[in-house]
């Protein structure tokens, strides 16, 4: 009798031992045999930090030289994503923060985040960012470009007339020189031509040539100008994919804190000139060459766009390996016929891979790293510094103004159906300007910090090997040594894709893009028509993103002077050097 009166007793002990341990068993469903913490979040629902993709238009662009159609999404981008610093940041009042923006991605059929970047900016250069601009289309990305500190009012002007002999001319006189390509000038209401000529090299400096920007209201003449050589620009983060059920949250913000290796940067850099991009990482398929995404080598045989970056480092690389060019070459054919020599997709699986390699050899092939490992690496010519949270917040509001002058160039630049003569944009038009929300939470990407590695057990797509490409190149034109202002304009004609292919899920294993198939297609479309039949200046706001000196280290001593050969009104003249 006593022992059917304690069963009780000892069930209520049992209760308060489990409850005592961590509440085990309320964690139990009614049958007793589930449990109620739900399951990991899926991996196509979480933010995917990328080893490939754009490069920050102000960080580093190539140098369109054709007119050519813009890039063109079918969808309308996403509202920004509010971007907050990480506490390291490079020390010295040269580098500005610049946020970051959507890019389609046509292998996932979406936008990507290209993530804020640390530029040290020009000196007395202004940022004016790129947007995108509504068209009957879809969405066409209008560059972004540097502009002389300052200026307030910008000249939309026709289109320029194309330029035949863009390859170089005549003898290169010295090793040392840099072939720079002839360019139309606006000059008393008319093109004239300015010739190519041969520019002096410099260590530390990259010469961006004068070249055109196409907008939906005219053609901006930027102007050419020193920019700081790569390595010396400042910190360029990993793009991210956000699922829409993230970037959606009430109150989210983003940290970006995966920085890229610019020294790594180069070993798969493309430059896509429709879009006014480089990418870097896997974009080996020749899919990628159909729609217009080439090796940056490339400019040399393909005159549509001109490579400042490249043409700086194959001077600097060449005078001590004259193989160099070769050697480039060389590689990506190799990753061409081998899709397990290409770099990896996503800095998950880039981590992966280098968990099984020796410690010697991953910082080989670590192109994406979080920022604590690159401060901890940092050279002489790049210091960092913390930064608390109250500074870190200021920075963000700081990046508002940055996103304000890009809607307000939107709706500058945009097909007015009525236009205030006296230099004020104007017009009923209103352009799509992404909504605001309150935003104060944040979210890091998942798998930031995982062990190190390479292999390729992920890549088993089947990929044939592609033949040797033998690009189209423009042969040498007669130097012309009369100049005269230009009427006919010959457009040139570039091609418009999307790819279509299945996209893989981050987490799945494996790569993101199959290998080149028949589903791709290429049309060809014109340049998009622009109002502007004359010069028409405007009035506009100061743009919040000015270069100066800083004042310390290599950034005290100024660029050097405008070349000569840049200077005069080239009526009737010729400064091309023989």
């Amino acid at each position: 009798m006593n022992s059917h009166r304690s069963r009780p007793v000892i069930r209520a002990i049992a209760l308060v031992a489990v409850l005592s341990s961590g509440g085990h068993l309320a964690a139990q469903d009614a049958a007793g045999t589930g449990s109620y913490t739900p399951p990991a979040v899926p991996a196509q629902e979480q933010p995917e930090v990328l080893s490939r993709g754009p490069v920050h238009e102000a960080f580093a662009e190539p140098v369109n030289m054709q007119l050519q159609t813009g890039l063109v999404a079918p969808q309308q981008p996403p509202p920004n994503i509010e971007e907050i610093p990480p506490a390291e940041r490079p020390q010295g009042s040269q580098y500005i923060w610049i946020p970051g923006y959507w890019s389609w991605d046509a292998d996932r059929t979406g936008y990507i985040w290209v993530s804020a970047c640390w530029r040290a900016a020009p000196p007395k250069m202004s940022w004016v960012p790129g947007y995108w601009a509504q068209t009957p289309g879809g969405w066409e990305w209008v560059a972004g470009y540097w502009a002389p500190a300052g200026v307030q009012n910008i000249e939309y002007l026709p289109a320029p007339p194309a330029i035949e002999d863009l390859e170089p001319a005549g003898i290169q006189t010295s090793p040392d020189t840099i072939w720079v390509p002839p360019c139309m000038y606006w000059i008393h209401g008319q093109y004239v031509r300015r010739a190519g000529y041969w520019l002096a090299a410099k260590p530390d400096w990259v010469w961006v040539p004068a070249h055109y920007v196409m907008t939906p209201r005219g053609y901006i003449f930027a102007e050419g100008h020193w920019d700081y050589s790569l390595d010396r620009r400042g910190v360029l983060f990993a793009p991210v994919y956000f699922p829409g059920s993230v970037y959606r949250r009430t109150a989210f913000t983003f940290s970006p804190n995966v920085v890229i290796d610019v020294g790594l940067l180069r070993v798969s850099l493309f430059a896509y000139p429709r879009y006014s991009h480089y990418y870097f990482g896997d974009y080996y398929d020749d899919a990628y060459l159909r729609i217009g995404i080439f090796p940056w080598f490339e400019s040399r045989r393909r005159h549509i766009w001109y490579d400042p970056v490249y043409e700086h480092d194959r001077w600097r690389h060449q005078r001590s390996e004259p193989r160099w060019e070769a050697r480039e070459r060389d590689d990506y054919n190799r990753r061409r016929a081998d899709i397990n020599l290409r770099p990896a997709h996503t800095f998950r699986e880039q981590e992966s891979r280098l968990s099984r390699l020796p410690e010697p050899q991953r910082r080989a092939f670590q192109v994406a790293q979080p920022i604590g490992i690159a401060v901890t690496r940092q050279k002489a010519s790049m210091k960092f510094e913390q930064i608390d949270t109250g500074a870190r917040q200021k920075i963000s509001k700081q990046a508002v103004d940055v996103r304000t002058f890009r809607e307000e160039r939107a709706h500058w630049e945009a097909p007015a159906t009525g236009i205030d003569r006296t230099g004020h944009p104007g017009g009923e038009h209103k352009p799509a300007v992404m909504p605001a929300t309150e935003r104060r939470q944040v979210i890091q990407p998942t798998g930031e910090h995982k062990p190190s590695v390479i292999p390729a057990p992920e890549h088993r797509q089947t990929v044939q090997p592609i033949k040797e490409r033998k690009p189209s190149v423009t042969p040498p034109s007669e130097y012309r040594r009369t100049i005269q202002p230009v009427e006919e304009h010959r457009e040139t004609v570039m091609p418009t894709t999307q790819l279509k292919q299945p996209f893989r899920p981050a987490g799945t294993g494996g790569s993101t893009v199959s290998s080149p198939n028949s589903h791709r297609e290429t049309t060809f479309t014109p340049p998009r028509e622009t109002q502007t039949r004359q010069a028409e200046r405007i009035q506009i706001p100061a743009s919040p993103v000015t270069g100066n000196s800083g004042k310390q280290g290599f950034f005290q001593k100024g660029p050097p002077g405008q070349p000569a050969d840049e200077k005069g009104d080239y009526r009737g003249k010729d400064n091309r050097r023989k």
